[in-house]
């Protein structure tokens, strides 16, 4: 019984532990086709490199992109290496729409965070292009990352709580199947009445 509760506290301490760091980016693994577009292009503002960041926008955003390259460019220099942190396709009524994603790129640096956003198309049969891109410096990480940390967090101790449960659980059982066998066969009692013995004299 001691080593099923052991095991559930040692269980709780993991998952607690794990939801305490939550101030770390967990990576997403962004599709092949999606990451050759999105990571370049982050690259490449890093960089300062603004004629490779336009070979993957589209024409359409092409002028904003000039407009706010400087600003963004300066911002990601500064900061640390980002991670792409969320990968959301567009929600419609049959489903997700893998053409039409947004990926999130975040890194924190000291009390501020940096992300870049990233919405992209991928024309029919053709290669995705960039419709929009974004970097911020907020106090605050993106809401989405924020919304998806908290949904973690209770993941993770909602499977606390069904770990503890199913321990206990299996704890009750084995202390009800040991008592079960003891009623049905109890253990064996010594016999302590005295054995009268006759000795009969030799003819």
């Amino acid at each position: 019984m001691a080593r099923i509760f052991l095991a559930v506290a040692l269980v709780a301490s993991s998952f607690g532990l794990a939801s305490c760091t939550s101030n770390s980016v967990d990576k997403v693994d962004l599709p092949a086709d999606v990451a050759a577009i999105s990571d370049p292009l982050i690259a490449a503002v890093k960089r300062g490199d603004q004629k490779m960041a336009e070979q993957h926008v589209a024409p359409s955003f092409v002028d904003d992109s000039r407009v706010q390259f400087a600003e963004m460019s300066a911002l990601l220099k500064k900061a640390p290496p980002l991670t792409p942190a969320l990968y959301v396709p567009k929600q419609e009524f049959l489903g997700p729409n893998e053409d039409e994603v947004s990926v999130t790129y975040v890194a924190q640096d000291g009390k501020k965070w940096v992300s870049a956003e990233i919405r992209m198309y991928r024309p029919e049969r053709g290669a995705f292009e960039i419709e929009y891109w974004d970097v911020k410096e907020a106090k605050d990480p993106p809401p989405l990352l924020a919304h998806a940390r908290e949904m973690r967090t209770f993941t993770n101790w909602l499977m606390v709580a069904i770990t503890i449960t199913a321990l206990l659980g299996l704890a009750l059982l084995i202390w009800i199947v040991k008592r079960r066998t003891h009623l049905i066969a109890p253990d064996p009692v010594q016999e302590t009445r005295r054995v009268a013995s006759t000795v009969r004299d030799a003819d």
